[in-house]
């Protein structure tokens, strides 16, 4: 996570979505918001859940800053193979 000044994680909870009944579940990819108040924008981030130290596989800048209610969510797999 950033700093207060410079760089803000909108989503502190995104890796509460990594445990699905108690267990880790890691074949899927997290998709979250960062937003950088220091250049007035927001990226959505895509990490890949088998490797998330690895950092975002995919960064999209936003065309708008974005709420910082805005939350995290998981995509398995399976579900973006059907």
């Amino acid at each position: 996570m950033g700093t207060a000044v410079d760089r803000v994680n909108v989503t502190p909870e995104p890796y509460d979505h990594l445990y699905r009944n108690g267990a880790l579940t890691t074949d899927g990819f997290l998709v979250s918001f960062n937003t950088d108040m220091a250049q007035d924008r927001s990226e959505c981030i895509i990490v890949d859940g088998m490797d998330i130290a690895a950092g975002p596989v995919c960064t999209i800048i936003l065309p708008h800053r974005i709420s910082s209610e805005t939350q995290a969510t998981w995509a398995s797999r399976e579900a973006l193979r059907s």
